[in-house]
């Protein structure tokens, strides 16, 4: 394994604390030497060993976190590991094969929260670290099996299930269920007051509505038709501005799908994709030609400030993600240079500088971006062959 000086574990460094205050937070000039490759940055497994979950597969990442440029984890059905050096050198945080870990989220360098599973068959538990991810502790989520979480502070966080959205403000000592419509299928926060969800229409498609008092009343910012509801999902990091991903109908390894976007708290929307195919029907809303996005079905979004957002896509019948992207709050959109593989997960600590782990174990990997897409180099394969 190898050790870079100043880099022996996450949860021991030593760097400075500005670049731990959450994901964007790295000056301009911090981002561009955070990022650029260095001389003998290797692309391979880094002589790193990923022990995996029993029945998950082969070794695969299923998640990814940069909270700069420069500092960043990605974990998988087994394993977490991290860079301090923009992926240029990787270690091992976690290499046990104790935890499949779905999803991370790092409030600063030390401290953590991660839903992961210790057997396939049952469901994720909340854990918290103080350390970097070294060690968790497991937080009652009060008999609730959360798919995803969000947290604002160590005290206040969000815990969703497929249809019901749980708010602690006690660290997760309890757990408060929030009135949300029937049918709603996603929520997203962006402060412990405002927040958004997806709800299924009565009549067919979908409404957005939104929330200013913490989910006590919601008031409804858009209806969209559409033939088939398989679900969304919403991002973005300002009250107002908000990017929604709408799914149509699924069939022969494609799925129909719609982008939509405001910049004035719902009072007025944008589609930015309209992207029917054979296999999955219309997509939701008006057919509108030109606005094709990445191909496949959507596999995660990342909006990064009021101006930047990206998208990722993929097909199990291509081994290409595909990405697409707004640099200009929604005004135009491009879809860019993709990676190999198929499934992706996105952390773009800054408007041109991010990442991508590829989830596929065939081809699987990271891949870095230093110019909004275009241009992508390899920072991590997964090792074969896999100890298990």
């Amino acid at each position: 394994m190898m050790k870079r000086k100043g880099f022996a574990m996450l949860g021991v460094m030593t760097l400075s604390a500005a670049l731990f205050t959450g994901i964007g937070s790295a000056s301009s000039a911090e981002a561009a030497a955070g990022a650029e490759p260095a001389a003998g940055c290797r692309t391979d497994s880094h002589g790193l060993t990923l022990k995996t979950l029993p029945d998950t597969g082969d070794a695969h990442f299923q998640a990814i976190q940069f909270l700069s440029p420069s500092i960043g984890r990605a974990a998988g059905n087994g394993f977490m590991i991290g860079t301090s050096d923009g992926g240029c050198h990787w270690q091992s945080i976690q290499s046990s094969g104790k935890y499949s870990f779905n999803q991370i989220q790092f409030l600063t360098n030390s401290v953590g929260y991660a839903l992961a599973q210790t057997d396939a068959a049952k469901p994720n538990l909340l854990l918290r670290t103080a350390n970097g991810g070294s060690a968790f502790k497991t937080i009652s989520t009060g008999g609730n099996a959360f798919n995803r979480i969000q947290f604002f502070s160590q005290q206040v966080g969000f815990g969703f299930t497929q249809a019901f959205t749980y708010k602690t403000t006690n660290a997760g000592q309890t757990w408060t269920k929030l009135s949300t419509p029937p049918n709603t299928r996603y929520a997203h926060f962006i402060t412990p007051d405002k927040g958004w969800i997806l709800v299924f229409h009565s009549g067919g498609g979908y409404d957005v509505k939104r929330t200013v008092d913490g989910g006590r009343t919601w008031s409804n910012k858009l209806y969209v038709h559409s033939e088939q509801t398989s679900g969304g999902m919403i991002y973005g990091t300002d009250s107002s501005d908000i990017w929604v991903v709408l799914l149509g109908g699924s069939g022969m390894s494609q799925t129909s799908y719609s982008l939509y976007h405001t910049a004035d708290a719902g009072e007025h929307w944008k589609q930015l994709i309209s992207n029917p195919t054979a296999g999955g029907g219309p997509a939701p809303g008006p057919k509108v030609d030109g606005l094709t996005g990445p191909f496949g079905a959507p596999q995660d979004m990342q909006a990064i400030g009021k101006k930047a957002a990206y998208l990722a896509a993929s097909s199990g019948a291509v081994d290409q993600i595909g990405i697409g992207r707004s640099l200009d709050d929604g005004r135009t959109w491009k879809n860019v240079t993709g990676v190999p593989g198929y499934g992706g997960k996105l952390s773009f600590p800054a408007a041109l500088s991010g990442y991508i782990a590829t989830t596929s174990s065939l081809s699987g990997g990271i891949y870095s971006t230093v110019d909004g897409g275009i241009h992508w180099s390899k920072k991590f394969s997964i090792p074969e062959p896999v100890e298990k």
